[in-house]
């Protein structure tokens, strides 16, 4: 068996910088995502029926439970 010299490692690391920097979006500057928004924990006593309902209507709109209950909650106040 004969022995071979361990590569450059400099050279790899190089290479792999310049790869990544021709990439399509390495040239525009990454913007930080907005913090989301801490949500307030609330219990709530719901009739059963109505409750049904609302599960009812978010599952055609392909919502959760929470997320139909805010957007009904946002209709309202928007209706003033």
């Amino acid at each position: 068996m004969t022995i071979t010299k361990r590569p450059a490692s400099g050279g790899y690391a190089e290479s792999a910088d310049n790869f990544i920097s021709r990439a399509p979006d390495a040239a525009h500057e990454q913007t930080a995502e907005p913090a989301r928004r801490r949500k307030e924990v609330i219990s709530l006593g719901v009739d059963g029926t109505l409750l049904s309902r609302l599960d009812a209507h978010a599952v055609k709109l392909g919502l959760s439970r929470a997320a139909a209950i805010n957007l009904a909650m946002a209709r309202f106040l928007d209706a003033e």
